[in-house]
């Protein structure tokens, strides 16, 4: 089949062994099938500018009528000691797990609903991509690559002769007009912002006006793919570029609504600068690359447009902390999120508002630590970071770094209780269901053992936590 421009690419150092064992692995068993095999996507995308190998192989497969690419997973898993492949109808894919990596093998003509592109197969496929530099390939086993992977370069195919200029012009545009992209999947809308986010790359400047006009399709997207496609942007080196992209594009409206409230939402108040959500964003920058952590970066501050009471000295948003907790919550389990992440996300936005001050007591800063639990190393990088991107954030900086080394020394001399009561027997105790509630008692009875209220007895904690669940246990917590 016809392959458009070529460019022999020198193999990254990172790529060699992974190309190898693929080779090795996928070519003998597609000659066998009489198939023609091409890598594609983010990993040629990746050996071309020289990044190192994720991991990851996307295969496109050709021939074998509509099962040609699930014939080839399956005998390449089994190989593997793996069984069957996982499949995902719907896609026309299949993937297969190992140790040293992924592949998920296509069908050409069933992975898009795009067709008759190009009267050439390759070509066609290259169209229906999602963008020009993830459209560029290179054949497992054919004329145009090393059959046993031993080259020092291989031969990249550009069937639609824009990818592999793009690329080097670091430009990102879809292959055929943007709006037929994205209407084929629009998660492609998100996935045009982790490329910006993590290569920044230039956009096109059609996707924009693209996207909004296809934004009402994002509802459509199955949430744990947009949740994927988040997580990767706030990991990514530059999760800012990918957002303010997104919300330019109004991606956020139909899934993440809570994210949307915050674009364009001006703080009067004299504290923090306008914008809250160029704030946010500064935020999530100033955030090491952990995940629980930018998310509640990303949704620290979600609850302030709700929470608004203006006045003539300037707005205030008491209690946002709470709002912003519930809210996130609510967008986390709409994404399918997991109770883990969301747990910790929650915790940290209702835990963020920090008011240290120089009279705090040691016991003040106990109950601090024991209320941060193990959120203490993550509540203080976020503390700081929403700090660090305040307008007068001076004293506040300063106070922070001496809270730091107080926490630093309080820790050190203190013991490592244990609630003396399970989660099961707070809500047994209780007549509770899970939930905060439980996690939230089992702080009150750690902290009144640490502080000498009660001993470590089972008995007493049980009196004890009826008395502080019928006096503060129903309420939700306010700031520290």
């Amino acid at each position: 089949m016809p392959r458009g421009q070529t460019r022999k690419v020198k193999i990254p150092p990172g790529f060699h062994e992974p190309l190898r064992a693929l080779f090795d692995e996928v070519a003998p068993v597609a000659v066998r099938l009489g198939l023609h095999v091409f890598l594609v996507g983010g990993a040629v995308r990746d050996l071309v500018e020289g990044r190192p190998f994720s991991g990851e192989w996307d295969v496109v497969v050709f021939g074998g009528g509509d099962n040609g690419a699930t014939v080839l997973a399956g005998q390449i898993s089994r190989a593997r000691g793996r069984g069957e492949p996982v499949s995902f109808p719907r896609f026309g894919t299949s993937l297969v797990c190992g140790p040293r990596s992924d592949l998920e093998f296509a069908q050409a003509h069933l992975r898009s609903n795009l067709a008759d592109l190009s009267t050439d197969p390759l070509t066609s496929d290259a169209m229906s991509r999602d963008f020009t530099l993830n459209a560029l390939y290179v054949e497992i086993g054919g004329p145009a690559s090393a059959a046993d992977g031993s080259s020092n370069a291989v031969t990249v195919l550009d069937p639609c002769g824009r990818g592999l200029k793009d690329l080097r012009a670091g430009r990102l545009r879809t292959p055929i007009p943007a709006r037929l992209t994205f209407e084929d999947d629009p998660l492609r809308i998100f996935r045009a912002a982790r490329l910006r986010a993590r290569n920044s790359y230039r956009i096109e400047p059609s996707m924009g006006k693209a996207a909004r006009r296809v934004s009402a399709l994002i509802r459509d997207i199955a949430p744990e793919r947009i949740l994927e496609e988040m997580n990767r942007i706030l990991l990514s080196d530059h999760p800012s570029l990918g957002l303010e992209m997104l919300a330019r594009w109004n991606a956020f409206g139909a899934m993440l609504p809570e994210i949307q409230a915050m674009v364009g939402f001006r703080q009067d108040n004299p504290f923090h600068f306008p914008d809250l959500f160029r704030h946010t964003l500064r935020v999530i920058e100033r955030c090491p690359a952990d995940l629980p952590l930018r998310w509640a970066a990303l949704l620290h501050d979600c609850g302030k447009p709700a929470a608004r009471v203006p006045s003539e000295g300037g707005d205030s948003y008491h209690g946002h902390e709470s709002v912003g907790a519930e809210l996130a919550e609510n967008l986390l389990k709409r994404l399918k999120a997991g109770k883990k992440l969301t747990r910790q996300v929650v915790d940290l936005i209702r835990l963020h508002m920090v008011q240290y001050q120089d009279e705090w007591s040691d016991r003040a800063v106990r109950r601090f630590i024991l209320r941060a639990g193990d959120h203490l190393e993550r509540l203080l990088a976020l503390v700081e970071a929403d700090s660090a991107s305040l307008r007068l954030r001076a004293k506040v900086l300063r106070d922070l770094g001496e809270l730091k080394s107080r926490v630093k020394a309080v820790t050190a001399s203190m013991p490592r209780p244990r609630s003396p009561l399970t989660g099961l027997q707070i809500m047994e105790s209780l007549d509770i269901k899970p939930g905060p509630s439980v996690g939230r008692a089992k702080d009150a009875l750690v902290e009144a053992v640490v502080e000498g209220e009660i001993p470590p007895e089972e008995d007493a904690a049980r009196q004890f936590l009826l008395k502080w669940y019928l006096k503060a246990g129903r309420e939700e917590p306010a700031g520290s």
